[in-house]
């Protein structure tokens, strides 16, 4: 999962450690900013904090002022006889506080990942109630305060190297209808994913093989990954804005034109991008002019296989890779890719299998639900072996869409 910045709105304004001591009662022992909340307010906001009731201890708890509101979950732990701490329970809260209007469900998965090492730490180091290892959490607040604040991710250290906690603000609502991936599908990485020990085990493994070539079923079969596996990380990358899928970029590709290229002619951001994305020299400095990436885009107006551009014109000549051109104008909505789908016009019977034309290989993805892309990628077929065996056939029909 991304990380996303909070917003000024929607940052946090000071973090609170608040405990329960035996001789005074609930305390406010660290907070940063230092001096952020006044004694005064601290004691009327302490039932919130370390509430009595044992109902609502594990449970987020929201107090709102007048301008800022309090989000935290306390925490309790049982103790086994024979502890340090002289109690049978411990009790803490880590508190942020941010604007009233702030989101608090980003902060609410925090907390609950924080409380939960605390306590383990707790039970197995002593973590709370050693005065020695509990000097480190007002360290540990600020890394949060700071990190989280700056670049939406913190990591520390809590007990020694090997335990280290890696939080992160994830503003982001559950996967209800999540896109569909198939096969054929092609992810193409839109942001730097080199930092990749913050990820999931599925995208370290596949990270190698993200080279915006290949489809999801190569990806799998490449990195050894359960398919499924692979299709729910994609998933997960468009889900964060970290990639979008194309259909496989082939020369013998049919591509259209869109009228998007004429909004993108008024914007000079969105040609700069184009510029620099499809550049084939690496010198930053060096890239090619918008008019001619325009004449080339324009070049597929009336619908252009990529080697036919090529026969009348020379992109890299230009100083554009060819390939980012199109890559760029479907990601884009620049272009659009003429999509073929094989319907067989009658049902395959005995009495037409014997002198049935058609591969059996290819007779079940002859139902308008497989692309001339999808075929190629399940039978691990050239483009140009499939549309020579099934538009050669009388008994075929092919439906043409519009699409990525």
């Amino acid at each position: 999962m991304k990380p996303s910045t909070p917003d000024q709105e929607n940052n946090i304004k000071a973090v609170l450690f608040v405990e329960f001591d035996n001789s005074c009662g609930t305390k406010l022992t660290y907070q940063i900013p230092h001096d952020y909340l006044e004694d005064r307010d601290f004691k009327s906001l302490q039932i919130y904090f370390i509430p009595h009731a044992k109902q609502l201890r594990e449970r987020l708890i929201v107090t709102r002022l007048s301008t800022h509101q309090t989000i935290g979950i306390p925490k309790s732990i049982p103790h086994s006889t024979g502890t340090n701490s002289g109690r049978d329970v411990s009790l803490f809260n880590i508190i942020f506080v941010t604007e009233i209007n702030a989101k608090t469900e980003p902060y609410k998965k925090i907390l609950r990942k924080l409380i939960s090492y605390f306590a383990i730490f707790e039970e197995e180091h002593q973590f709370l109630s050693s005065s020695d290892s509990k000097r480190k959490i007002e360290g540990i607040i600020k890394s949060i305060y700071e990190g989280i604040n700056k670049c939406g991710m913190c990591e520390f250290n809590v007990h020694d190297e090997l335990n280290t906690i890696k939080l992160s603000y994830i503003d982001k609502e559950p996967f209800v209808n999540p896109p569909v991936i198939k096969d054929s599908d092609v992810p193409v990485i839109t942001v730097d994913l080199k930092d990749c020990d913050r990820w999931d085990l599925t995208l370290k493994e596949l990270y190698p093989y993200l080279d915006n070539k290949r489809p999801v079923k190569l990806l799998a079969d490449s990195s050894k990954l359960d398919i499924t596996l692979v299709r729910k990380c994609v998933q997960s990358l468009m889900y964060y804005n970290l990639a979008h899928v194309i259909s496989p970029i082939q020369y013998s590709n049919t591509y259209y034109v869109t009228s998007t290229i004429y909004m993108i002619m008024i914007n000079v951001d969105f040609q700069n991008e184009c510029r620099s994305y499809v550049r084939i020299n690496p010198d930053p400095k060096i890239i090619p002019n918008w008019e001619d990436i325009f004449n080339f885009y324009v070049a597929f107006q009336a619908g252009l296989k990529l080697k036919q551009l090529l026969r009348f014109e020379k992109p890299f000549e230009k100083n554009v890779n060819e390939i980012r051109l199109v890559e760029y104008g479907l990601l884009r909505g620049i272009l659009k890719k003429l999509h073929k789908y094989p319907i067989l016009r009658d049902p395959i019977s005995p009495a037409t299998m014997s002198r049935d034309e058609i591969p059996i290989e290819y007779r079940e993805y002859l139902n308008g639900q497989y692309s001339f892309d999808d075929i190629c990628v399940m039978l691990k077929y050239k483009l140009n072996k499939v549309e020579d065996d099934l538009e050669s056939s009388n008994r075929i029909i092919i439906m043409q869409k519009l699409g990525v």
